[in-house]
């Protein structure tokens, strides 16, 4: 009895001390998630990882209109990606990622209150947080690749397995009735039971990771259920109708997870000798093949209630914030509106016209503030959050051509890329709904003559179009060819004898000047090749020439 004793007190003390343990680490993530709400997100993810987040956008396209890479790099989306996203697990950053490649947000009022929901209940909001930690995030998980085509799952021998249990079976019978050649069959059956355990092993032993994380989703799932947040009422519904065929598929894959980890011997031997791992695997494979649909819904709730708590925690990050109002007019209202990634932006507000020509000098803030109002579009009509006081515009698509490069895998130059991006630009404007398009610059990769040709009667038609267009440009001729079809602002700058400063407060009309030249006396150089320099231009300016004389 006294052995006993002592043989549960030490289980006991370990329990407790283990209970102890796996408490105070529960205690410091939800102290950490907590503290990291309303915050902005420390980026720690390599590219690795980042690619990770973008398999379930690449395995699933989209169906709607979405941003394309031309756009999606034109205006920093990864960066912009990177600050509202605030998820706990791999299956958040995909879903997020996701829904960030979209153009519109297919029920933003339902998402709307789903997300106030999340700013206002912190106790909830927190619970379903470290449910959805527990998750875990894993790079390469492959979850959703097995999700959307399950039948990928790595195939095993599952009839070997089972005529190597019946012999076996048979083999144990044997020992009952004839000893000497029951323990050599059950020993030999035993050995090649091992290694075919080995083998079948290195096969799925990748496939682990995904089931382990599949089953902590069932779990989640379980525990939103159990929350019942009224604001996601659709969610919970779905995930009940759905979460009943799994009912039995938790304990299976959690059965082979362990087995696969285990380091008990008398585990390893029942496992191997009966063939249970592979009794059990083909079970989860065949049930989620069967119920590939539900699966899905169960990881698009948990993420879509991920989505909506990295939102509310990105508004609470912000100094301010509105919805976007949206018109049917051909106008951009906005009061004090900002870019998301500037540390101390500069507020504009504005009334504009849809067909805009931008001016201004080398570094004023054109192309910023093409991006703040492309940036804010797209917020506004995924999230319902826009940096500003105000912003109303016309539901739209986005779209841009602003930092090509020159394709080398398509051979093309960098006038042959703006070429085919403008064309594009083009099919899109002819087309129907109602895009947003933004340039800078066109055709700089030829000469003026013919920049300034081929850009006028381009402009043109798309001043046509029933489309919004801002061009960014400091080719001055442009704005008097289209003074009649186009509204003319401009950026300026203040030029010191020490600074040139700017204040990138958008002004009415075409810009009057150019600091070109004065950032070269800026940069100290040679005063002479100043003077000569501006000398040219002026008598450029007068001639409209460029004569021997001048140079």
């Amino acid at each position: 009895m006294i052995v006993y004793a002592v043989i549960l007190g030490i289980v006991s003390v370990f329990f407790i001390g283990y209970s102890y343990l796996l408490y105070q680490h529960n205690q410091k993530v939800k102290a950490r998630i907590a503290a990291e709400y309303g915050k902005a997100p420390v980026w720690s993810s390599d590219e690795r990882d980042y690619a990770s987040m973008r398999r379930y956008y690449q395995c699933d396209p989209l169906k709607e209109p979405q941003i394309d890479d031309i756009t999606w790099q034109d205006l920093d989306m990864d960066l912009v990606f990177q600050r509202v996203k605030n998820t706990q697990s791999s299956i958040g950053d995909e879903y997020c990622y996701r829904l960030f490649r979209q153009q519109h947000n297919s029920d933003s009022a339902y998402f709307e209150a789903a997300v106030q929901a999340m700013q206002q209940n912190a106790e909830l909001r927190q619970t379903l947080q470290f449910a959805f930690h527990r998750i875990g995030r894993k790079t390469g998980n492959g979850l959703i690749e097995l999700l959307l085509k399950p039948t990928e799952f790595p195939k095993i021998p599952i009839i070997l397995i089972t005529l190597m249990t019946l012999s076996n079976v048979a083999a144990l019978i044997w020992l009952r009735l004839d000893p000497d050649y029951g323990i050599l069959a059950t020993t030999l059956g035993f050995a090649a039971s091992l290694i075919l355990f080995s083998i079948v092993l290195r096969k799925i032993y990748a496939s682990m990771v995904t089931l382990g994380m599949f089953t902590r989703m069932v779990r989640a799932a379980k525990q939103i259920i159990k929350e019942d947040p009224p604001a996601f009422k659709r969610e919970t519904d779905c995930l009940k109708a759905n979460l009943s065929v799994f009912k039995n598929i938790s304990a299976l894959a959690d059965y082979i997870i362990q087995v696969s980890g285990s380091n008990s011997s008398l585990m390893i031997i029942i496992t191997c000798y009966f063939g249970l791992y592979g009794f059990a695997y083909f079970a989860v494979v065949r049930m989620l093949c069967k119920h590939r649909q539900q699966a899905l819904e169960l990881y698009r709730c948990i993420g879509f209630v991920e989505l909506c708590i990295s939102t509310a925690s990105y508004r609470d990050s912000l100094v301010y914030y509105c919805q976007p109002e949206f018109h049917e007019e051909e106008q951009l209202i906005f009061e004090e509106i900002v870019h998301p990634l500037l540390k101390k932006p500069v507020p504009n507000s504005c009334t504009l016209g849809n067909k805009l020509l931008i001016t201004g000098s080398n570094a004023s803030g054109k192309s910023t503030f093409a991006r703040t109002l492309a940036v804010n579009t797209i917020l506004g009509q995924l999230l319902n959050t826009c940096l500003a006081k105000q912003y109303r515009f016309r539901p739209c698509e986005v779209y841009s051509s602003m930092n090509l490069k020159d394709d080398l895998t398509a051979g093309d130059s960098f006038y042959v890329a703006e070429v085919k991006s403008v064309k594009r630009l083009l099919e899109v404007a002819a087309g129907s709904g109602y895009p947003m398009i933004f340039l800078d610059e066109l055709f700089k990769g030829t000469n003026v003559v013919e920049r300034i040709a081929a850009a006028s009667v381009i402009l043109k038609r798309f001043a046509s179009e029933d489309c919004f267009l801002y061009l960014a440009t400091h080719d001055m001729e442009l704005s008097r060819i289209l003074h009649d079809c186009y509204d003319n602002y401009h950026f300026q700058e203040v030029v010191t004898a020490e600074d040139i400063l700017f204040d990138y407060v958008l002004k009415t009309g075409a810009t009057t000047g150019s600091n070109a030249i004065k950032l070269l006396a800026h940069c100290e150089y040679d005063p002479e090749l100043v003077r000569q320099a501006e000398a040219c231009a002026d008598a450029y300016r007068k001639t409209g020439e460029w004569g021997k004389s001048n140079v």
